[in-house]
């Protein structure tokens, strides 16, 4: 009976263990990757449209803010312009004040900050692409590269904009 409690505790322990890896860890990599795309939904248009059919918005700006973690500063804010398929990709050094710190990603900021199209720019919170969306965990690691897929991020056109649609139904 002892020898099942044992088995069943060390394997909760390596369950938890790789589960709360640390995000931190750079695998060997210089620095981390972060992709993903920004298209425009028109609520004007039928549901399958709405839904289903999301345009990309080339030239849309997205942001990679990271904070240091312990002082809660701005150590490293990247940009990407996205590109005709809505596709942006932004590059982070995981080194960072001369060298000397490691940056950790589940510190950084993924954010639109300007649509590529003015007749869909209102940003929606989808992924939290207007407040911005965590890096919690890769979603590619190798011993040269990580990456971390954001979004997708979502625009809309002004006539979908909701007025109150973050206050809480309080």
């Amino acid at each position: 009976m002892a020898w099942r409690r044992a088995s069943m505790l060390a394997a909760l322990v390596l369950v938890a263990a790789a589960t709360c890896a640390d995000a931190g860890d750079s695998y060997g990599a210089s620095k981390f990757t972060v992709t993903g795309t920004v298209l425009c939904q028109d609520c004007t248009k039928n549901w399958n449209a709405y839904a289903y059919n999301a345009k990309p918005i080339a030239g849309s700006v997205v942001a990679v803010t990271c904070l240091d973690e312990h002082t809660g500063r701005t150590v490293i804010h990247r940009t990407d312009t996205t590109d005709e398929e809505g596709v942006f990709k932004v590059d982070v050094p995981y080194a960072h004040d001369g060298g000397s710190c490691r940056l950790d990603p589940a510190h950084c900021l993924v954010r639109i900050v300007r649509s590529g199209d003015k007749g869909c720019a209102v940003f929606t919170n989808f992924n939290n692409g207007r407040t911005g969306e965590n890096l919690l965990r890769p979603s590619k690691v190798s011993s040269t590269e990580v990456g971390y897929s954001a979004g997708p991020y979502y625009a809309t056109v002004p006539q979908c904009d909701v007025d109150g649609d973050d206050k809480s139904c309080s």
